[in-house]
């Protein structure tokens, strides 16, 4: 699939429609498929509404999805005044610090709270003490017999004959989690702990693929809240499927069983909400099932498709994967939206045209007035998890190509994952060392293309990656493969980058010499760049989600209406 026009919408900074330049258009094989342009609606104040975001888990060192979720709260807050909530499903000791990252990346608006489900129930029972363990210093572990590994102050392990038995992890002198092993080291239980030293949570069993394991989450007074048995599928990938699932009354004693865990989250749910006119978003597929039966009268919902919805290997359209069937397919009238126009027509292409099927692009970040520029004309950057799906090291490699005709090129790579051990060996194999520099995290993306002169992006696929944004509005203009979905709705072939067919290194590589060698091509594709801080610029995304908001409000009973009005 390709673009089959490289005609460009004029921008959308009015409040006028886009739909005046010609239609672009993608194609499946030899069929046409139009791509049709929402308007861009009016500005208006929004409802008085609060906006609920559901999403399954946050990794402490997140990627792009969680910032777009968190980006399009903030806007929201900043720009018209709607509160959020990200309500969290799968409880982790490591959310904290997740949160942490937020703010100090800045990423985490005052109007925006982040719970996880465990934390949102209700529970009014008085806390217990501090687990003792929790109050263990280092130095009371190590006179015990614990052992530091590798002296970081931050892991603590127990021997006993040799057998490891227990572990302690730690971050800034709590203590997060302890881990207890069997004979052959499987870890049999661990417990998780609150920042105040209180047991949230035990899990017993192993992560072992096809293994069946059990969560008992516990009030603040120590009794059990809820339980949950789940069995890892045998591939050891995916969601853990829920086999039983058992809540608890105030004294502890069990009340129900359920086979999953949808009553667990619809409680948290009407906890957050609390009656108050509430619009939901659903932010992830599994979440889809689990909240299917979730009607209030006050609340009004839509989901957001963050990924492809078509099933490996993604030609055709014709095959949509079982977790986006669900809610592409559902009679509901909830709106669905998608990050790209592409995306849309080719659900459209197999579904037919929906109303609910609706295109909100990300927000291109607002660049920082008056923060100064200092372009290096050799430098290259990707930015993105170093993961399979980002397939980085497609760039290590058109980078060695590069490096034979324009040797004081030189690649950063931005980025944290469980290939970096990978990359770093392939950079050192291939002798780039001097010239490929894996630099970790970024807090500050700005400033690395502001001193950019190209990005690379060489994914297999996307939902709409941020990055282009971010790198187009700081003037750096892109390279990438043209897979879906994101690089052909912002990238002009030739205008602010190159667009090559998805997999040829060689392709990358030839056009990142053009834009090193021709310094005339690396000021013109910049200065290209400004189309999209225009196109997706933050007044338009608020204007766009406030119009499906007020559309939503409309939904709620009537007594509910009266105070969005």
């Amino acid at each position: 699939m390709h673009r089959a026009s490289a005609t460009v919408p004029e921008a959308t900074t009015g409040a006028g429609p886009a739909q005046e330049a010609a239609p672009e258009v993608v194609t499946q094989g030899a069929e046409p498929l139009p791509v049709r342009q929402d308007p861009l609606p009016e500005p208006g104040p929004a409802p008085d509404v609060l906006h609920v975001v559901a999403v399954e888990g946050i990794p402490v060192e997140y990627g792009g999805r969680t910032s777009s979720i968190l980006a399009k709260c903030g806007h929201l807050y900043d720009v018209a005044g709607v509160r959020s909530v990200v309500l969290v499903r799968n409880h982790s000791p490591f959310l904290p610090r997740a949160v942490a990252s937020m703010r100090r990346r800045g990423h985490l608006s005052d109007g925006v709270q982040v719970l996880s489900v465990l934390d949102a129930l209700p529970d009014v029972s008085t806390p217990r003490a501090a687990d003792e363990r929790a109050g263990l210093t280092g130095e009371q572990l190590l006179a015990q017999g614990w052992t530091d590994r590798g002296a970081t102050g931050s892991t603590y392990s127990w021997f006993e004959e040799g057998r490891l038995v227990a572990r302690r992890r730690y971050a800034q002198g709590r203590l997060l989690l302890e881990d207890r092993f069997d004979d052959v080291r499987a870890r049999v239980q661990r417990d998780e702990f609150a920042e105040d030293g209180r047991l949230v949570r035990s899990t017993f069993g192993d992560e072992a693929p096809g293994e069946r394991r059990q969560h008992v989450a516990y009030r603040r007074d120590g009794r059990p809240l809820f339980a949950h048995v789940l069995r890892q599928p045998e591939s050891g990938k995916g969601w853990a499927t829920d086999l039983a699932v058992t809540t608890f009354d105030e004294e502890g004693t069990p009340e129900g069983e359920h086979e999953s865990f949808a009553p667990v989250l619809h409680r948290a749910l009407d906890a957050v909400t609390a009656g108050r006119p509430t619009v939901l978003s659903v932010e992830a597929r599994v979440l889809d099932r689990e909240l299917a039966g979730y009607d209030r009268p006050y609340v009004a919902r839509y989901a957001v498709l963050h990924s492809s919805h078509l099933a490996a290997p993604g030609d055709d359209v014709s095959r949509l994967r079982p977790s986006f069937a669900r809610v592409l397919r559902s009679e509901r009238p909830d709106p669905v939206v998608f990050l790209t126009e592409r995306q849309r027509a080719e659900a459209e292409a197999h579904l037919g045209e929906q109303a609910r099927f609706r295109v909100i692009p990300h927000a291109a970040p607002s660049p920082e007035p008056g923060r100064p520029v200092d372009r290096d004309p050799d430098l290259v950057v990707m930015v993105g998890r170093l993961s399979d799906v980002k397939q980085t090291g497609h760039g290590v490699r058109a980078f060695a190509k590069v490096l034979k005709q324009h040797p004081q090129a030189r690649l950063e790579i931005y980025g944290d994952g469980e290939l970096r051990p990978r990359l770093q060996e392939m950079v050192d194999r291939r002798g780039l060392s001097g010239s490929v520099h894996l630099r970790g995290f970024t807090t500050d993306p700005q400033e690395v293309f502001r001193r950019a002169s190209l990005c690379l992006l060489t994914s297999k696929y996307e939902g709409a990656p941020m990055v282009l944004g971010e790198a187009m509005v700081n003037g750096c203009p892109v390279v990438s493969y043209d897979i879906r979905y994101g690089p052909s709705d912002m990238i002009t072939d030739g205008v602010n980058g190159f667009l090559v067919a998805p997999g040829d290194v060689g392709a990358v590589a030839e056009a990142t010499l053009r834009v090193l060698q021709d310094p005339a091509l690396a000021r013109r594709l910049s200065a290209g760049c400004v189309q999209v801080a225009e196109q997706y610029g933050r007044e338009a995304f608020v204007a766009r989600w406030v119009h499906l908001f007020r559309e939503l409000s409309t939904q709620l009973s009537p007594s509910h209406q009266e105070t969005v009005s």
